[in-house]
Parts: C-alpha cells; structure tokens; sequence
C-alpha cells in the first residue's frame, strides 16, 4: 500500500487541486483537481476542505517539501495541542474498546456482532471529532479566516 506524497493544495474557483504523487510511482508530481475535496469545499468551506486533507494526512498520506500551501498542515500536525487531541481519541476509544465482550473483539472486521458495528461507528465518530478539532488549529496556527484561499496560482513547481 502506497503512500500519497502532497507537495501543495491550491483552491482555484471553488475547485481543489492537489500537487502530488504515489511513494511507489516513479512518475514526477503531477498538479490534479481532487473531484472529492473540491466537493467537500464548495460545500463546507475551509472547515471541511481541511478537515479532510488532515484526514487524509492521518491516514495515508504525508506532506513533502515546503510549498506556503501546506505549511498551515504542517504545523497544526506538529502542535502540542495536536499531540493532546490524539491522545484524547486514543483514550476515549480505547474506552469503549475495553466495554467489548472477548467476541465482540474478535469480530471488530468481519462477521461482526451489533455491539462490534456500533464500536466501529463509535470509532469513525471519535476520528471524525479528532479531524474536526485538528483541522481548527490549521487556522489558529496561521490565523487565516475560514473564507481565505489556501494558495492561488498553479502551485505546481512547489
């Protein structure tokens, strides 16, 4: 499984391009418009657009070079406050993890009881809030409103 390496996010006329490529492409960055991130954007603003690209930043994909665009990422990601975010979503899950019968845990993936689902969408709500509240320091941290454009131009030489 690959990694997806971002070198700039840019918001052109409501739409959301990403200057990135695959850890296991030998292909150079390519500048894309992200059909899913333009659409979270136009309907959730700023809030959204960086609530999921620390999503994504979670999950499977990391920031590279130093492009002005990204710069707000990084630095929320690296915050203390990020750092107790974390460990606020790993101590409420690891909470509700421990509720579970010895059953309900071996059958968190496949063939999953009730309780396992609602431990699951518990899981995707706390990560859900994780990403939420990381996402606010991308402002905090740069003091950029929430109606601010991340980068305008191509980005792409980044």
């Amino acid at each position: 499984m690959g990694t997806e390496l971002i070198r700039s996010v840019t918001v052109q006329k409501n739409n959301v391009y990403l200057t990135s490529k695959s850890n296991n492409d030998d292909q150079p960055y390519r500048f894309w418009h992200c059909e899913s991130l333009s659409e979270v954007y136009r309907k959730e603003g700023l809030p959204g657009l960086d609530r999921e690209v620390i999503r994504m930043l979670c999950e499977y994909a990391q920031l590279v070079g130093n492009h002005k665009s990204i710069a707000r990422y990084r630095s929320a990601l690296r915050s203390k406050k990020a750092t107790q975010i974390h460990q606020q979503f790993i101590a409420k899950l690891n909470a509700a993890y421990s509720l579970l019968s010895d059953e309900d845990k071996a059958h968190l993936y496949f063939a999953q009881t009730a309780v396992a689902k609602r431990f699951r969408q518990t899981e995707r709500m706390l990560l859900d809030q994780k990403y939420t509240a990381m996402a606010q320091l991308c402002r905090k941290d740069t003091g950029e409103s929430i109606q601010a454009p991340i980068s305008t131009g191509r980005g792409d030489l980044a």
